[in-house]
């Protein structure tokens, strides 16, 4: 027998205002988005082997999986989405992981850039004792 190969895609979904990012109205804006773009056929080729596998509503980043194949048709979809919950949002394919552990790996390499941007733009000493004591406690848990 044949294993199922997957794909997981890095999403960030960037809203104009504020929005609570939630994993059932991400995947209702992909499927609507494949219906527009590939109609019925894109969404029976889509649908059989899609999840969303982890959506974070703090950092805004999500997982998409798929079966190897289809994922091209959600790939073409994403930059296309425009509203969810009929708020403009904005989606960014950050990085196609074969893995999960791949996909995590690349989420934490994307933060810790992020975390160096902003310990860069920190002005006053104040604020950058501040921002060490706060990474510290964090890397105790």
């Amino acid at each position: 027998m044949v294993r199922c190969k997957r794909r997981y895609f890095v999403v960030e979904v960037v809203p104009e205002n504020s929005l609570r990012l939630t994993w059932y109205g991400l995947k209702n804006a992909i499927v609507d988005t494949v219906r527009k773009l590939h109609g019925d056929f894109g969404v029976a080729a889509t649908t059989s082997g899609f999840q969303i596998k982890y959506c974070n509503a703090e950092t805004q980043i999500a997982f998409i999986s798929s079966i190897r194949g289809p994922h091209q048709l959600i790939a073409m979809a994403l930059p296309h989405i425009k509203t969810i919950h009929n708020q403009p949002v904005v989606v960014r394919t950050l990085y196609l992981a074969a893995s999960m552990r791949h996909g995590f790996l690349f989420v934490k390499k994307h933060h810790e850039e992020k975390i160096q941007e902003l310990e860069g733009k920190l002005k006053t000493d104040a604020e950058k004792e501040h921002w060490h004591h706060v990474k510290k406690k964090a890397y105790l848990r």
